[in-house]
Order: structure tokens, then sequence, then C-alpha cells
């Protein structure tokens, strides 16, 4: 029987390493026994460690490494989208490098720096959200504390130098003294030379539209002479020795970082033209596969589950099978209730937990992002109570609502929409464990729950479909929504 074994992780500020640190890394892990690393979706990197060597390289110089059950969050950036997307036109990747050189301490609170141009990066994973603004060095600042209620905006702008200042004192605030109204937050940091340097603003942001991006393969930058690379596993599982290739080969052609999505994939940036051929030969080399499919790439996933790899990899079959389009959509299943960032989600729901794999009562719940841009921070349940077997066509179902809004939109090269959309506010009732919603407009049809039922009318045993939390326990809430949505349907 082998030594007991835990899972750690490896923070990276901002989802960046240098090659030399990334080779550093692999050494730590390879030394405690592991053939792959994994990667986590806030850009961490994860592998196990023996109980009896964990405080050995858990305290490795230079190497920030902690329990993946210790609350520390690493830093999350949408550097990697530099020079792979649209940015805003003040931010390179020499800015970021300079915001990540601030964060000298360890967060318990998720901290993102994103550029709201790219949509790879989700603006509001974070609790703490700086979201790059049209002034050169400064930053909108959302506060994404509460689950199922709106990003609260700060008040002004926040200049480049301070966001790490910013992000250790509300931890302090949020964390240490339970402040999270933020109009109390902003009292509190009102005397400090933090807030003197913020600007006022009225600007809004604009979420990022259009098709999810590809993050795979050897591709050239767009109006340079350069490439980079993409490398993505399917089981999260990145073997050590390739790894070390690709640290040696970015040392010896010089490429000076290494960066990590939040879809557990590796970039690779500035690679000359020149130097292709030695990539190339790399993936050559190794056989990888560099052009998966769209619907293949878009999948979040719980770390190490394999009841959701082996879900994942059914649905793509099947999709494959029946030559499905999802260009532009992204998926995750989500076992647990968090932050979810993707197009469509799919929640499994157990009834008999103990028997694991052979559980075939299991039952699965689809929901959708308003407008099917999860940045909204909006989610719509589509169906539930479904079996395994009907998730292939209801996911179909969506796609073709998904096409059917880009229709709408795009016809004769104009919006549907003529004119700003008015809005409505809804009262509707959310499970606070899964964040369902229950809207009385619609009812629960899929348990008896007929449409119109008001709240306070539902039986006394009606509970949650998707986690059975009782309906006492749902908290009232109200929702933005636009008087003309119904053209979308």
């Amino acid at each position: 029987m082998g030594k007991p074994k835990e899972l750690y992780r490896v923070l990276n500020r901002g989802g960046v390493v240098s090659p030399a640190l990334f080779a550093r890394i692999l050494d730590v892990a390879e030394q405690a026994g592991n053939g792959h690393v994994f990667l986590g979706s806030r850009q961490d990197i994860l592998f196990y460690i023996p109980d009896s060597k964990h405080r050995e390289l858990s305290e490795e110089p230079g190497l920030s490494i902690h329990k993946r059950t210790s609350g520390i969050q690493n830093v999350v950036s949408s550097f990697v989208c530099v020079d792979v997307l649209p940015s805003t036109d003040w931010i390179y990747s020499g800015v970021y490098l300079k915001v990540f050189d601030q964060f000298a301490r360890q967060h318990l609170l998720r901290v993102n720096i994103v550029d709201p141009r790219q949509n790879m990066v989700p603006l509001f994973y974070g609790h703490l959200n700086f979201i790059a603004s049209e002034t050169p060095n400064y930053w909108r600042l959302f506060l994404n504390l509460q689950a199922g209620k709106d990003p609260q905006p700060w008040p002004g702008l926040i200049f480049t130098d301070d966001i790490a200042g910013f992000a250790q004192l509300l931890e302090q605030l949020i964390l240490g003294k339970n402040i999270k109204n933020i109009q109390k937050l902003k009292e509190q940091v009102a005397g400090s030379s933090l807030q003197k340097n913020t600007l006022d603003s009225n600007e809004k942001i604009s979420l990022p539209s259009g098709f999810f991006p590809y993050f795979e393969g050897l591709n050239k930058v767009d109006g340079k002479d350069r490439y980079w690379a993409g490398f993505y596993w399917r089981n999260n599982r990145y073997p050590i020795p390739f790894l070390k290739e690709v640290c040696r080969l970015c040392q010896e052609t010089h490429v000076g970082n290494i960066s990590f999505t939040p879809w557990k994939t590796i970039l690779v940036k500035g690679i000359e033209t020149n130097d292709k051929i030695f990539w190339e030969e790399l993936v050559g080399r190794y056989g990888i596969n560099m052009r998966h499919s769209s619907f293949e790439l878009n999948w979040q996933l719980p770390l190490l589950d394999r009841q959701a790899l082996e879900l994942k990899r059914y649905l793509v079959a099947k999709f494959d099978k029946f030559d499905i389009r999802t260009f532009g959509l992204s998926f995750a299943i989500q076992t647990k209730p968090g932050e979810r960032f993707t197009s469509v989600v799919i929640h499994p729901k157990g009834r008999l937990p103990f028997l694991g794999k052979f559980d075939f009562t299991r039952t699965y719940s689809v929901e959708y992002a308003y407008d099917f841009n999860p940045n909204n921070n909006h989610y719509i349940e589509y169906a539930g109570n479904l079996e395994k077997r009907e998730l292939p066509r209801t996911l179909n179902e969506i796609s073709k609502k998904y096409y059917a809004l880009l229709f709408a939109r795009n016809k004769s090269g104009k919006p549907r929409r003529l004119n700003k959309p008015e809005h409505i506010r809804l009262k509707v009732y959310q499970c606070p464990d899964c964040l369902t919603i229950y809207d009385e407009r619609y009812g629960d049809l899929d348990t008896g729950i007929g449409a119109g039922t008001p709240f306070n009318r539902l039986p006394e045993d009606y509970c949650c479909p998707v986690c059975e939390t009782p309906y006492s326990a749902f908290t009232e809430r109200e929702i933005n929504e636009p008087v003309n949505s119904e053209r979308f349907e």
C-alpha cells in the first residue's frame, strides 16, 4: 500500500509563469512521485504530495504551494489573452506583470484582473474583479460577494499601482469585519490614501460578445510575424516529460512566459516564425492532437471527477455522431453550488449517492446564461429531471435557441432590437444552495406545479428540483428582464 498523498496547488499569480520556474515546479512534482500535473480553473497547477514530504516541499523557496483545501486563492488574470484576443488599447503584457508584482500576500478572496474586450476569462468570476477601463492605467472594480446578486460597482476608478492595496484592504474589511455593504465599505476606505487616488467615472462596461475563442493549436498572431501555441489534454493529466520539453524549448527560443487559461489549457506566446518548426517537431514527436472540436474544448468539469469526465465524453460522442453544431457555446458540469462561467450548465443529481456510479436513479437539470453570455451573471433553468439519454436532445434544443437568437440579432445586419431594451423588475425566488430560481410565471411543470402558481401557495413538501432544498429556505430577489425578450424565444 502506497504512502498517503494529498492534492496541493501551486499558485502562479495571474496565471503566468516563467519557463525556468515552471521547470522547477515540475521537478518538485516529479520528486513527489507524480508523472503528470493537473491545471485548475483559477489558472493554478496541482499535483499530489505524500504526507511525509509535504512540509519539505511546501516550503520550497520561491514557490507558493498550498493544500487544495487551504482556502488560499490564486490571482486570476486575462494576461493569457494578450496578442491572442482583442485588448483595450492601453493593455499589454507589461501592465499585467506590473500588477502581479504588487501582490506580496496571500488572499482568501478571489481576485480577478481582466480586460473587458476579451471573452476567454470571465469578467465577474472573482469576489474582487478589477476590469480595465477606457482611461489608461485605471480600472473599474466590481464586488461579487453574494451568490445570485448582481456584481456591485465600486464608485470611481482604481489606479493600476493601487490594485493590490485595494484588494488587501477590502479583504481585511470583508473577512475581518464582515462588512459586505458597498456603501459601508466605501466609508471605511474613504480616509485612506487609496481612495484619494481614484477617479470619478460614469462609464459603463460593455460585456464581451461574439463566438467563444478557440484556444488550441499553433496559430499566427494577427498583424505580427509571431505565433502562439495552445495545448489541451482531454483528461487534464498533463505529462511532466512533455511539459519539461515545453520549458526547455521556451528557454532555447527565448520565450519569456508560459500562461494558463481558466479552461485548464496551456498557452505559449511569442514564438518567432523561424522557431515554429521546432514546436511542430515537438508536437509531432509526442503525437499530440491539436485540433479538437470546439465542443470538446469549451467545457468546465470538477477536478478529478471521473463521472463528470465520462458524461462529457458521452455527450461529445453523441454530438459528433449526429454532427450537431455548438460553435460559440461553452458548457459545464457542476456538481456543487458555485460560480458559473459557461453558457450552459448541467447539474447532476443522484438520489442514492451511496451507490456511486451504479446510481441509475441519477437525473440532470440544464440551465443557460441569459442571452447565452455568462458575464450577465443570471441563469435560466431550461429543463429538469432529465435522464442521461435525454441530455443530447436537450443540449441540441438549447443550441438551436442560441443560433435563433444570433439570427434575430444579425438579420439584415441590424440588431432585432431597434431601440434600447426597456427592462422590468421581476420578483423571483432562489434556492440558497444551488441558486435555482422559481419563477411564478412558469411554475415547475416537471413536479406538477402549474404556470402561474404563487410562491406562497406551493405545497408544503415542495423542494428545489435540483438539490432538494426545502422551498421555505428560498430567498426573494429581483431580476431585470427586457420587455421585448420574447422576440428571441
